[in-house]
């Protein structure tokens, strides 16, 4: 009872404070849920708009072609980051960046549909907003789940008296997944750091040849152990120490190194390749795994974005790739992708040369 309380206040309390306009839809198409940014945008307050088609309060040019909530809900296919022109009540013309996505019963079935929309500028702004949001949400859930970690401890140890085996069995998992969620917590509340340059790169040093065997021997037993193996080549070039931060870009390899062992197909091959183009430091992580859909590939360094055809299995906090870019762009860097779904994928990283003197 606690939990769905907590569940239900907590999604009131981001759905209203949502910076960019959200609505979600029954299976009829029709307004259950309107926040206040979607009033702001549209002109129509939530009273106003409960129970009618979203195509009378949306107006888009979509609406009455091409509606992405219904071809979503036919074709389970999300829409992200789509551009689109809606009209406000008053008849005024608005561009906005939107995405929909329809949400299903344990069946299969339609149940019902959300879309959020924002209109297109002030992108600087949002983002502002955005973090700001995230890293107040993170810091004040962070104690609850600390404390609720410490209780559960206390009890497992006997201290609140004697447990039988299957309330020790349901207590462990409670404590594990509580673990999941403050490592969320932490990679998110670092994430937002990095973001803001509270992290500059702390660059060393460093003999690319060591760094890169070092870490394919760390990461080899994993990838023998999921029957892939893993290979790696240096540019004979790269014959002096290279000024990066060790550390850091340790991070960023193995997670790149880690989701190609998740996502390659048994009897693959990871290649990591360190090379030098035009006075730029190259890394380069290839799978022979499942790829990345082309529709997927912008958005796949954006916090919690998990590709279409990623298998349920897979785990992660979905922060992985965003904080490979955050830490990559603080080294003065970039990342990047290429992908063919079905053959596997490629991630590039390019960094400034910098040599030891």
């Amino acid at each position: 009872m606690i939990c769905r309380l907590t569940r239900e206040k907590l999604f009131g309390i981001l759905f209203e404070g949502l910076p960019i306009g959200c609505f979600l839809v029954n299976k009829k198409f029709e307004i259950i849920a309107f926040n206040k940014s979607a009033e702001t945008l549209t002109g129509w307050k939530k009273e106003e708009v409960m129970g009618k088609p979203c195509s009378e309060v949306i107006n888009s040019n979509l609406c009455h072609q091409f509606c992405p909530l219904k071809e979503g809900a036919h074709t389970k296919k999300k829409f992200i980051a789509r551009e689109e022109i809606i009209k406000d009540r008053f008849g005024e013309e608005i561009p906005v960046c939107y995405s929909s996505s329809a949400v299903f019963d344990e069946n299969g079935n339609f149940e019902a549909g959300i879309e959020i929309f924002r209109e297109r500028g002030g992108d600087e702004r949002l983002q502002t907003l955005r973090n700001h949001i995230i890293s107040i949400f993170a810091h004040d859930i962070k104690t609850p789940c600390s404390v609720t970690g410490a209780l559960i401890n206390r009890i497992l140890s006997g201290k609140a008296g004697p447990i039988t085996d299957q309330q020790r069995e349901y207590l462990e998992f409670i404590i594990k997944e509580n673990k999941q969620v403050e490592l969320l917590i932490n990679n998110l509340l670092e994430l937002l750091h990095i973001e803001r340059g509270g992290s500059p790169a702390e660059k060393s040093p460093t003999d690319i040849h060591c760094f890169i065997k070092d870490m394919v021997g760390e990461m080899r037993p994993k990838a023998e152990a999921n029957g892939i193996n893993i290979a790696y080549d240096i540019d004979k070039r790269i014959n002096r120490p290279v000024l990066i931060d060790k550390i850091q870009m340790k991070r960023v390899l193995q997670n790149l190194i880690d989701n190609a062992i998740k996502y390659s197909r048994k009897g693959g091959t990871i290649h990591v390749k360190a090379e030098i183009q035009n006075n730029w430091l190259i890394l380069k992580v290839r799978d022979e795994g499942i790829g990345i859909p082309k529709d997927d590939l912008p958005h796949i360094f954006e916090y919690f974005f998990r590709a279409k055809n990623s298998p349920k299995k897979a785990e992660g906090t979905g922060l992985g790739l965003a904080s490979a870019r955050a830490i990559v762009e603080s080294s003065g860097g970039r990342i990047w992708a290429k992908s063919k779904e079905g053959v596997g994928t490629t991630f590039f990283i390019r960094l400034p040369i910098e040599l030891d003197s």
